[in-house]
């Protein structure tokens, strides 16, 4: 059992994930979609060193706290490994990365976020079937919106189709309801993505139409009987 201070830090640590992967999100999407580079590269280790400093201080005080021995850190390998500053870790190893590579090393630990969203809305319901829906919204949001930023960085320039990042979310949202958008992707990544948005959309979907139907049988379980 986790003592009242304990539990009252740990929901601390959670917060300041929450705020630190929100951190990663604006200072990506300023970079991305300004038309001049306003970010030096030394601040952007610095921002990224810093938030995955508290993350993984989250992840050591949990274990600490778990009092459950290396299970833990085997329960919560995928924590671990998005806490990592692999950005730090290539800039430290003199490694030449793509631009592509560079933005996609400083997404991994929004993954992280993702879990406190979990954490925090496990605090304001009981139920695990509207934690886990909260959680797969959170996760198809972040889905949406890294794939549009994405699909606008490799395409703007050589798509004419992509004049502005609002035709980007759009082609996302478009493609993530497997509809199709009428903007075809002319980059290897930007048709990846396409099919990478496509099957996330056939995944996360019928959890939503699962969800709504497990929520009305509840609220009404006589309607269920007389059938």
């Amino acid at each position: 059992m986790k003592t009242r201070n304990e539990t009252l830090l740990l929901k601390i640590l959670n917060i300041l994930v929450l705020i630190s992967s929100m951190v990663i999100l604006v200072i990506i999407s300023i970079e991305l979609l300004s038309p001049v580079n306003t970010q030096s590269e030394r601040f952007i280790l610095n921002i990224h060193l810093g938030v995955c400093a508290v993350f993984l201080t989250d992840f050591f005080v949990r274990w600490h706290t778990s009092h459950t021995g290396w299970r833990f850190v085997g329960q919560h390998l995928f924590l671990l490994l998005v806490s990592i500053p692999f950005l730090n870790l290539a800039y430290a190893l003199s490694l030449q990365l793509s631009h592509t590579t560079w933005i996609f090393l400083r997404l991994i630990p929004v993954a992280r976020g993702i879990y406190g969203v979990s954490v925090i809305v496990s605090w304001m319901t009981r139920s695990k079937i509207t934690n886990l829906f909260t959680t797969y919204l959170t996760i198809l949001f972040m889905t949406i919106y890294f794939g549009s930023m994405m699909f606008y960085f490799v395409e703007h320039t050589q798509n004419p189709m992509v004049k502005n990042y609002w035709d980007a979310l759009n082609w996302s949202l478009m493609n993530v309801t497997t509809v199709g958008s009428n903007i075809f992707g002319v980059t290897k990544l930007g048709q990846s993505l396409a099919v990478i948005l496509a099957a996330a959309g056939m995944i996360f979907f019928p959890i939503f139409t699962a969800y709504v139907t497990t929520k009305f049988q509840r609220k009404h379980p006589d309607a269920e009987r007389n059938e």
